[in-house]
């Protein structure tokens, strides 16, 4: 009878020891899937793109016709709009108004607006267009959509929606 008790012992601690190993390979397998699937460089995380930076320079402004219109350009790690805005004259220039990125949608929006400048007295009586470039830096990926508005001679005008493909 002893040897019987000894081997439901044993049975018992087999049990325990295979189901502790089960529970625990289990509680990792949530875990084990943030990192790199080794071999093919995939990475299976949850994690949405964040905007790290962005950047605005005014590129040029002259006399012209008075043209509203942007471009998007997807690039490794970074989002660039470079446009053109419409100035009610020539003591106005470009500002990057406002951004707002949205990780849950994927959704990039911006505002370029215009003001007055500060550095000059007197400015030429005409249209102008003011050319700049804008420059978003992410990391972990790139936003799905980007969506450029202009503010300018008192109207809002979306000038562009690029989707990322």
């Amino acid at each position: 009878m002893k040897q019987g008790a000894v081997t439901s012992s044993m049975n018992r601690r087999e049990l325990l020891t295979r189901t502790g190993a089960l529970l625990g390979a289990a509680s990792l397998g949530g875990c084990l899937g943030q990192y790199p699937n080794p071999g093919t460089g995939d990475q299976t995380t949850d994690d949405s793109p964040t905007l790290a930076d962005e950047s605005f320079e005014v590129t040029d402004s002259e006399c012209g016709q008075g043209s509203n219109e942007a471009t998007v350009s997807f690039e490794d790690e970074s989002v660039v709009v470079t446009g053109t805005i419409t100035g009610s004259d020539a003591c106005q220039t470009g500002t990057l108004a406002d951004t707002s990125y949205d990780p849950d949608e994927g959704i990039l929006d911006v505002t370029v607006a215009t003001e007055e400048r500060e550095d000059t007295e007197v400015c030429a009586e005409c249209i102008t267009d003011i050319d700049y470039e804008a420059t978003f830096e992410f990391a972990g990926g790139l936003p799905d959509e980007v969506s450029v508005t202009h503010d300018s001679m008192g109207e809002s005008e979306t000038v562009v929606t690029e989707k990322r493909e």
